[in-house]
């Protein structure tokens, strides 16, 4: 497939070109590296914004809040709204679109909703080269939402420079739950529906867990109410997010950011490449077989049974 098209497309600012190679990308589709690899060469502009926590802190409507203050101020924005998806047909319900109201409506705004894809950090794999055509389409930032699945969300940390972790009153037995996970990647925590009772219980119990041994060395975290239904604390949280940026930018901070993020890439990367070269050179043979049996009979442990393989390939591709 010949994409010069399309990325020139891209390139120049047409949404209708950005739109069509987000679905080659999102779908596989074949040679879709040839468009990333040439388009990757254009990307590393844009502040990159990761929203995550829990079902029911009204992130969307948080996203929708915090995109349409951004657009009046001047800055281009794009959204990416990650949904949970059908583990039989991959697909999303996208409701993220329905309480994404105001921005679906600007058409300075670009929306785009995929699935989760069953993938357990709530990213599909197809995330970060999205992330790359918004940022070489010329967007300043791009706002990710992801599915909102608790702890084991972490890995937004990989692909944004700023990630903001939303909560809501009510939720502190699930605060404490999640601190040494999905709340130790916060370089802002979010108490919304601050309109709510125990705001202030929540926002202080956060503050608490922030003095905590395991995080005690970090850097001073923001803890900011907001009320997307009512439109509070949205301009204080923009301008929170202002301040980070000029902050990473100034200290060196960001290429320290972007260098684990391509670390993350490229280990994920040959990870998947290396799974897919075992599933087609050892788990389709006939030793598989025979020792597979073994396995089961239980003559063989499975981890000594993985070992015995894995040392085979090595010593047959060293005899290539």
């Amino acid at each position: 497939m010949e994409f010069s098209g399309i990325i020139e497309g891209v390139k120049s600012g047409n949404k209708r070109a950005l739109a069509r190679a987000i679905t080659i990308v999102e779908n596989n589709e074949e040679n879709y590296l040839e468009l990333v690899s040439k388009i990757y060469l254009s990307s590393g502009k844009a502040h990159i914004i990761g929203i995550t926590g829990s079902p029911g802190t009204g992130k969307s409507t948080l996203v929708d809040k915090v995109a349409s203050k951004l657009q009046m101020d001047g800055k281009s924005i794009a959204i990416i709204a990650i949904d949970p998806s059908s583990p039989f047909s991959n697909g999303a319900i996208l409701g993220d679109r329905i309480r994404m109201s105001n921005s679906q409506k600007n058409p300075e705004i670009f929306v785009r909703s995929i699935a989760s894809r069953g993938q357990v950090g709530g990213l599909s794999k197809s995330v970060g080269n999205i992330i790359t055509l918004m940022d070489v389409f010329g967007y300043d930032c791009i706002l990710i939402e992801t599915v909102g699945s608790g702890q084991s969300e972490i890995e937004i940390m990989n692909l944004a420079h700023t990630t903001i972790v939303v909560t809501a009153p009510g939720l502190g037995d699930e605060i404490q739950a999640q601190k040494s996970g999905i709340m130790e990647i916060a370089n802002l925590f979010v108490v919304n529906k601050a309109d709510l009772p125990s705001a202030e219980i929540t926002a202080n119990q956060i503050q608490q867990m922030l003095h905590t041994e395991s995080v005690i060395k970090r850097k001073k975290v923001p803890v900011l109410l907001t009320s997307a239904r009512e439109d509070k604390g949205i301009e204080d949280l923009i301008e929170k997010l202002e301040v980070r940026w000029d902050e990473i930018n100034k200290t060196g901070e960001r290429e320290r950011i972007e260098n684990a993020h391509a670390t993350y890439k490229l280990t994920e990367s040959l990870k998947e490449k290396f799974l897919s070269y075992i599933e087609n050179e050892i788990l389709n043979g006939a030793e598989w077989n025979d020792i597979f049996k073994q396995v089961i009979d239980r003559k063989i442990n499975p981890e000594c049974a993985a070992n015995h393989l894995f040392t085979r390939f090595l010593k047959k591709e060293a005899d290539v």
